[in-house]
């Protein structure tokens, strides 16, 4: 199991990837983005599984980067765009 950190590009993906870990019974837990990180909406989740599962969870248009700490420095190993309307 490893913890990843979930950025989003606005409140709604927080709320909507909550619900949807929430309904699948995952371990998990909201805060404020980490001080040496930046987001565009100031929160992220805090999300332990497997490696790989995490990519599941990813909502197109909503999740803006997913990172893991390696070493005690923080590794982006995924960044999303935001979708175009």
């Amino acid at each position: 199991m490893k913890e990843f950190l979930f950025l989003f590009h606005s409140t709604v993906g927080v709320i909507q990837t909550r619900k949807a870990l929430q309904a699948a019974g995952m371990t998990f837990r909201v805060s404020d983005i980490p001080r040496d990180l930046r987001g565009g909406c100031g929160l992220c989740i805090w999300l332990t599984c497997p490696p790989g599962e995490e990519i599941q969870w990813v909502i197109p248009g909503l999740t803006e980067s997913i990172y893991c700490q390696q070493d005690g420095v923080w590794r982006c190993i995924a960044h999303y765009r935001v979708s175009p309307r």
